[in-house]
């Protein structure tokens, strides 16, 4: 059980990280737009839905190690 659990840890961390790495890079594509640019609202709500879900992601993560250590 300990093995499935650390495996679904390392699954939601590698998915945390390659959410990071797609923010990152939309933050760079965003910061060359105009303010009013319609391509830049539409970017800048990608990054509103990955950030929502890497912290869906922290959470699951921090609520499976408090359970642990139980």
């Amino acid at each position: 059980m300990d093995a499935q659990l650390s495996h679904l840890t390392w699954e939601k961390q590698a998915e945390h990280f390659r959410l990071q790495e797609s923010r990152e890079e939309l933050l760079v594509r965003i910061s060359k737009l105009r303010p009013h640019a319609h391509k830049r609202l539409a970017l800048e709500e990608r990054v509103r839905q990955i950030t929502l879900r890497q912290m869906e992601i922290e959470n699951e993560l921090h609520d499976r190690k408090r359970a642990r250590s139980r």
